[in-house]
């Protein structure tokens, strides 16, 4: 039912006796068959019309955005982090790695007492290094990405139709 919103729409604008098109002003002739007295000859009232759509008209900004509040949108997203989850899922994702989880047990069997080899703190730093590194590496990564993807979603097309 909710891909046949639109129609709805329409029915309640055409039921209340609001013609307005939308978006879409009505079909115009063209310049060179108005003629001077103002009005147009019955039988060349089909001939050369055209329509003028305007993309996102502020008159009708409200309208559009109260319709299209329902939809989703089109914009490319391919970034892993936002700002309030980047240093839970990465720090997620680099315990995930053997190699990370193995030096964080050696740091913490450092300060049990009975196995304590070298200074805690210092076992601690080679450990702490390796997850900053990877985790600016990453911010880069996805700070990049944000960009890319703003550069892509900002582009002007062309639509082609048939």
């Amino acid at each position: 039912m909710e891909r046949f919103h639109w129609v709805q729409h329409r029915c309640r604008q055409l039921l209340q006796g609001n013609l307005r098109r939308g978006y879409y002003s009505a079909a115009e002739r063209l310049p060179s068959q108005v003629y001077l007295d103002g009005h147009d000859r019955p039988l060349e009232r089909g001939i050369a019309k055209r329509r003028t759509v305007y993309a996102r008209n502020r008159s009708h900004l409200q309208e559009y955005s109260a319709i299209s509040k329902q939809y989703k949108g089109n914009a490319i997203r391919t970034t892993k982090y936002s700002l309030l989850t980047f240093i839970p899922m990465n720090l997620f994702q680099q315990f995930h790695r053997a190699a990370n989880v193995y030096f964080v047990f050696l740091a913490l069997l450092n300060w049990v007492p009975a196995v304590e080899a070298f200074q805690k703190e210092i076992t601690m730093i080679p450990v702490l290094v390796v997850l900053v590194v990877i985790a600016v590496k990453d911010a880069l990564e996805d700070y990049r990405r944000y960009l890319f993807d703003k550069k892509v979603n900002n582009n002007k097309v062309q639509v082609f139709c048939r």
